[in-house]
């Protein structure tokens, strides 16, 4: 067996500039974890059929959840979004970059579509 790559995270964010657009960086079984980054506010939107995992590396990140508080995450920290959840992510302090992880097929923008679904890219 090849020994698996290992990835450093603040390396890969530096490859790209585009916000609200993820690029695959590896595949677990059956998801995808991703990176983005993020500035400014982000669609509201839900996913009928997956969770979504948010882990902040840099920047602080509200993720505002219809009928809830919102989730406010810092460095090093994450938040898990529930299947069917509507929710829009907002950054307080930026630029933001997350790692997320994802169902493979899982479009950004979930059921709202529109101009920032964007088209996952291997980095």
């Amino acid at each position: 067996m090849k020994t698996p790559p290992v990835l450093n995270l603040a390396e890969k964010h530096a490859t790209f500039t585009e916000t609200w657009s993820p690029k695959r960086i590896a595949r677990l079984d059956d998801y995808e974890v991703k990176l983005a980054k993020a500035e400014g506010e982000f669609v509201w939107h839900h996913h009928e059929n997956e969770d979504e995992l948010f882990l902040v590396t840099q920047g602080r990140l509200r993720i505002e959840i219809e009928n809830a508080d919102p989730a406010i995450l810092g460095p090093g920290e994450m938040t898990v979004i529930p299947k069917g959840v509507r929710h829009r992510p907002v950054v307080e302090e930026g630029p933001v970059h997350m790692l997320l992880l994802e169902r493979a097929g899982v479009v950004n923008t979930g059921d709202a579509g529109g101009d920032l679904t964007a088209v996952v890219e291997d980095i």
